[in-house]
């Protein structure tokens, strides 16, 4: 009888590790399961957020210091009063972190920006209000600068940009008449 009541403990001790391990495991596949898909504004699933290139954003960031950083900010602040338009209603530079809407854009418009300038977009004829940097950086030198834009943004940012890149990327037919 000694051998029975001493192998009844045991047998409970041991469903209730068992028990205990299950659901620990249970509650680590739960912890560890995949992010879901990206999925854009159109339905379409993208492929996950690209990592970024630290050798390039920090060779981005050298440029926007050399190129950028007198009007926009060290480090991407932007100016000061970048929210309050001037007397002729045109805003300072904004920042290029998350504080300012850099992240808003695709990469093509990011891109178009640096190379052609920008001007008021209500005033197509007007002066440029950002110069023109594609006659002094090449495809690799904007390339750059945007993994540093994108090195200054949080995860969901970068998402959110990724998003509009891919969107952007999309050919869309034009409905019939």
């Amino acid at each position: 009888m000694t051998r029975i009541s001493q192998k009844v403990p045991s047998l409970w001790l041991a469903a209730l590790l068992s028990l205990l391990l299950f659901a620990g495991c249970a509650t680590l596949q739960t912890t560890f399961a995949p992010a879901p898909p990206l999925v854009n504004q159109y339905g379409t699933p993208v492929p996950p957020l690209p990592a970024l290139d630290a050798a390039q954003a920090a060779r981005g960031k050298q440029i926007y210091q050399a190129n950028c950083a007198r009007c926009h900010g060290e480090n991407g602040v932007g100016d000061p009063n970048w929210k309050i338009p001037d007397a002729n209603l045109n805003y300072p530079p904004p920042p290029h972190n998350d504080a300012g809407h850099t992240w808003h854009h695709s990469d093509r418009v990011l891109y178009e920006a640096i190379r052609d300038g920008l001007r008021d977009p209500l005033k197509p004829n007007s002066e440029l209000r950002m110069p023109a940097f594609g006659n002094t950086l090449n495809d690799a030198d904007i390339n750059a600068l945007l993994a540093y834009f994108k090195s200054l943004w949080t995860t969901e940012h970068r998402e959110f940009q990724y998003l509009r890149t891919t969107e952007d990327a999309i050919e869309h037919p034009t409905p019939a008449p």
